[in-house]
């Protein structure tokens, strides 16, 4: 008896133990460079790991094409299996999205939920010419019906759903051989994963872990946030257009500097959104444009302008440039707050000690010359003269009409203009 309850209990801490942790990736949002970077880094931390598989739950109208093809490049090269699940109720894998789901290992939708009208349009909604929306719909076309034969999908529909723009159920794309399964939720979906074989092998795994696994859900970073809510194709222009607009202000009314900065700032924001650059560039510019105005704010007096704006690029550069999910090239906030709290309080007390040397009255540098020394450069006269004073070669003409000769030791009495009066030192004693 005591045998079979130790073997029991070893079983069961075995079990225990075989347990994998899977991660899951939440996406309800537009496919953007934002989201196309949350996929394919946690596909990368995910072999890391060494997970079975991971799933990536898809509620999404659809999104930027380029971003698309980088998503669906990451999944099929992915060393583990990536299971695509259309939910939760009532989603939707939309254009972008039913060519993600197509790219899928595993394939799953919720009931309740649709798929595709994959149709590419342009990001502005505007008609495009003829000939270019053509070349745009069959290059999509052709890439949908690869991947619908790579996974072992309905290729005809594949191709329905980009060149006709057709949209079917979730039963209906179960029974059309689209997706592989239907899950209710994602408890139902593991327990539907459990063994269950693809289409497509990795690591020479035709088959997922028959033992129960443990969901983790991973959410975005906030760099990934702020890149997908900066993504929309309209507050993009918006942005590119407000920045122009600042630029011209800084640029026709040099000094005002706010302007240039947030321009700047603006640029290097829509030019990510419009993936003109990559992320992580874009961090580096954020990062040195930073630098560069604190640098700056120590020569230019911009009443903490410059400054302000340059711990502002400095600390967003920071944080996204080593954005990673590996703890070893992870830049800690306990580090970049704190360096960034020390540059605001020495921008802080430069604007102080400027405003305070702004309020002080202003005394005529002429009238500060009253009660110097210096030599008389040549013989001076009532009538003319000079005398070499502070770096400048100054006229000069004496008080009391008498001589003073060339080297003479001379006061200055007062400033006429650009005329010096002088006396001879001697006299004044």
């Amino acid at each position: 008896m005591r045998r079979s309850f130790l073997i029991i209990i070893s079983l069961f801490s075995l079990a225990t133990f075989a347990q994998a942790t899977v991660p899951v990736l939440q996406i309800a949002d537009t496919i953007n460079p934002g989201t196309a970077d949350y996929i394919i880094s946690e596909i990368e931390n995910a072999e890391r790991l060494g997970a079975p598989f991971l799933i990536l739950q898809l509620d999404t109208p659809g999104g930027l094409l380029n971003s698309t093809r980088q998503i669906i490049q990451s999944m099929l090269n992915s060393h583990i299996p990536i299971v695509v699940w259309v939910g939760p109720k009532g989603a939707r894998a939309g254009s972008a999205g039913a060519l993600i789901t197509f790219a899928a290992d595993i394939s799953a939708m919720a009931p309740g939920t649709n798929i595709g009208a994959a149709h590419p349009v342009e990001a502005s909604g505007q008609v495009q010419d003829k000939v270019l929306a053509e070349k745009i719909t069959n290059d999509t076309a052709a890439f949908a019906e690869s991947l619908a034969r790579v996974k072992g999908r309905n290729i005809e529909w594949a191709q329905s759903s980009v060149r006709n723009s057709s949209a079917i159920s979730s039963e209906e794309a179960l029974k059309l051989k689209v997706v592989d399964l239907i899950a209710n939720d994602l408890d139902d979906l593991e327990i539907k994963l459990r063994g269950f074989a693809s289409h497509t092998s990795k690591n020479a795994k035709g088959a997922l872990p028959a033992v129960k696994s443990t969901l983790n859900i991973i959410r975005p970073t906030l760099k990934q946030q702020v890149v997908s809510f900066f993504a929309n194709p309209t507050l993009a222009y918006l942005i590119l257009s407000f920045g122009a607009l600042c630029l011209w202000i800084e640029l026709s009314h040099p000094g005002i500097f706010f302007p240039g900065i947030l321009g700047a700032l603006c640029l290097l924001i829509s030019l990510v959104s419009f993936q003109l650059l990559p992320i992580r560039l874009g961090a580096l510019g954020m990062l040195l444009l930073g630098i560069i105005l604190l640098i700056i704010e120590l020569y230019v007096p911009s009443y903490g302008a410059l400054g302000i704006g340059g711990i502002l690029a400095f600390v967003l550069g920071s944080l996204y440039l080593m954005d990673t999910t590996i703890p070893e090239f992870q830049i800690s906030t306990l580090l970049i707050f704190p360096i960034a709290t020390c540059f605001a309080i020495v921008v802080c007390i430069l604007s102080f000690i400027l405003l305070k040397t702004r309020r002080l009255k202003v005394t005529d540098s002429y009238l500060s010359l009253v009660g110097l020394f210096t030599e008389a450069n040549t013989d001076i006269t009532d009538r003319t003269g000079n005398v070499f004073l502070n770096g400048e070669l100054w006229s000069a003409r004496s008080a009391d009409g008498t001589l003073i000769s060339k080297n003479s030791k001379v006061l200055v009495q007062q400033v006429n203009g650009l005329v010096l009066t002088v006396i001879l030192q001697e006299k004044k004693r």
